[in-house]
């Protein structure tokens, strides 16, 4: 997971991933899924249940990767069916996620599996 989280820019390694994905597991509401080529991870999803008073309830994808020489493979389609399986499960009436506007590719897979462009915010955060 650390190897493919860089491959979406946020430097992670081993020790650091392990327990962050414990607190992930362990968090109500909170789900990962993983795509396989034999026993190698080539992806991974991590999504969360997402109530919201002007939205409705959302299935939230927080990160989704697929190794540079899995894409293509169905891999990142694999993912997001598991997410919009879960969604429907749960009740969530939404799924929605945020790419970094230079990822052009990752935004026409979105849009060839169905999603569009719903808003053009900007996230703002302070480190603590």
């Amino acid at each position: 997971m650390s190897a493919l989280s860089v491959q979406l820019g946020y430097e992670l390694d081993a020790q650091t991933a392990a327990p962050r994905m414990g607190l992930v597991l362990t968090s109500a509401g909170h789900h990962a899924f993983g795509a396989f080529s034999g026993e190698r991870l080539v992806g991974f999803l991590h999504c969360y249940d997402r109530p919201s008073i002007e939205k409705g309830r959302a299935l939230v994808v927080q990160a989704l990767v697929v190794d540079e020489s899995a894409r293509g493979s169905g891999a990142g389609r694999f993912l997001m069916a598991e997410a919009e399986r879960l969604a429907g499960e749960i009740g969530c009436t939404s799924i929605t996620l945020s790419s970094n506007m230079r990822r052009t590719g990752a935004h026409a897979f979105y849009e060839r599996i169905g999603y569009s462009i719903s808003s053009t915010s900007r996230i703002f955060s302070k480190t603590l």
